[in-house]
């Protein structure tokens, strides 16, 4: 089990200390970074947080939807798929 680290963050001008693992530390702090700047583009204050929630949720699940593989890997995949097979039928 990795040890705990507290980070300490200022989000929408608040200070907070979240508890994480040591190696789940960077992640936290760039998850931070990409809601600071999601509330940085919202103009409706009193509703920020919500409303950064769900547009990071909305990207996320579009995000989902996609293929996570690029057309160039793709074909990189079915040429060595092809030398495979082409290996195993000799």
């Amino acid at each position: 089990m990795s040890d705990m680290e507290v980070v300490p963050l200022k989000i929408f001008g608040r200070d907070i200390s979240l508890s994480c693992p040591a190696d789940e530390k960077e992640d936290l702090l760039m998850a931070a970074e990409l809601l600071k700047s999601e509330l940085d583009g919202i103009e409706n204050k009193s509703n920020a947080l919500i409303l950064a929630g769900l547009s990071l949720a909305n990207k996320f699940l579009k995000n989902e939807n996609k293929s996570e593989i690029s057309s160039e890997d793709e074909s990189k995949i079915s040429e060595l798929i092809k030398n495979i097979e082409n290996i195993l039928e000799n």
